[in-house]
């Protein structure tokens, strides 16, 4: 997802599902949930996202996944051209 549609979602205060979060954030199903393991890892008052434990899995509360998505980060590395 761009930029421009990433800050057009209207962050609801919900808590949404790993499906749910691709859906909106545009990441794929791997992504958000390895991003969902590196928070669970973390002790509850530094995670930048709050999460809550549900028996079918993890729930994140959707401002923070948004304001988390809409930070500068580092991406995928840009391949070099060889020169001959």
């Amino acid at each position: 997802m761009s930029d421009p549609e990433v800050e057009r979602i209207e962050p609801q205060e919900i808590w949404v599902n790993t499906s749910e979060a691709t859906e909106i954030t545009g990441y794929n199903y791997h992504s958000v949930r390895r991003l969902m393991q590196r928070f669970a890892n973390q002790p509850e008052d530094q995670r930048e996202v709050k999460m809550r434990r549900r028996s079918t899995g993890w729930e994140m509360w959707l401002p923070d996944l948004m304001d988390y998505v809409a930070k500068p980060r580092r991406g995928p590395q840009i391949k070099s051209k060889k020169e001959d």
